[in-house]
């Protein structure tokens, strides 16, 4: 079974507080002592990352951004205003659900934009560890229970308005002898050996291979219809010439 994840969001760089700076080992023993830790009592097995465990700070890399778009799970610590968390914060809306705000009670209030979301406040403290694993088990299972109900306004008023989302799938490619036919167009004189191969002449193969790697845009998709089809054995490399003839 692949392992669930959860992707932490959070201040991660010194942050000014009513006491004076708030230094980044603080916020890493934060992160590793308590809501690492509450996470993984909350869900035993998660894998949990913080993007510092992915990125210098201050960064937003293709892995960061994959991991706010594909993580079961964002844990999204606001206790500080930082312009990245509220960012990633809302990157995740805009992307799925599954995402629990919290915030250290003894921080700023919460901004006026996401004042009215639920979130969960808690204490830098051993009782508060306990507290905030068995607040976080509750919001896991509930995802789990509805993981296609919105959990913010963003989703809540896209799912009212069936709102399109961008669908950015790739398309699939055209089989290798659609390709070939594609190909064919753009190489008139291999073109002319396969029209003559379809009319009954014999036709030199190695002449054949030679016409097909001359044209590279041809090769890969022309090569492997050919193999498709059988009219390329590569197997007669390895042959003898009387084998050859025998076949």
């Amino acid at each position: 079974m692949t392992k669930k994840t959860c992707f932490v969001v959070m201040a991660i760089g010194d942050q000014p507080g009513e006491n004076g700076v708030i230094t980044s080992a603080d916020l890493k023993n934060k992160y590793d002592d308590l809501l690492k830790e509450a996470i993984l009592k909350a869900r035993p097995g998660l894998e949990v990352v913080r993007a510092d465990d992915v990125a210098l700070p201050g960064t937003m890399t293709t892995d960061i951004i994959t991991r706010i778009m594909h993580s079961d799970y964002v844990v999204a610590d606001v206790t500080f205003p930082n312009p990245n968390v509220f960012y990633e914060l809302g990157l995740r809306h805009a992307c799925r659900t599954g995402t629990i705000i919290v915030r250290e009670k003894s921080g700023p209030r919460v901004p006026f934009d996401i004042a009215h979301l639920r979130y969960i406040e808690y204490e830098n403290s051993t009782a508060g560890l306990k507290a905030l694993a068995t607040q976080l088990a509750y919001f896991f299972d509930h995802f789990d229970r509805e993981p296609g109900r919105p959990d913010n306004h963003f989703q809540e008023i896209a799912k009212l308005t069936a709102y399109p989302f961008p669908n950015y799938q790739k398309e699939e490619a055209p089989p290798p002898e659609i390709q070939a036919i594609m190909g064919l167009m753009e190489a008139p004189e291999l073109l002319d050996l396969i029209i003559r191969q379809q009319k009954g002449e014999e036709i030199d193969q190695i002449e054949l291979i030679r016409l097909v790697l001359t044209n590279p845009k041809v090769a890969q998709p022309f090569l492997q219809a050919m193999a498709n089809t059988g009219e390329l054995d590569f197997s007669k490399l390895n042959a003898s010439p009387k084998q050859i003839g025998e076949k």
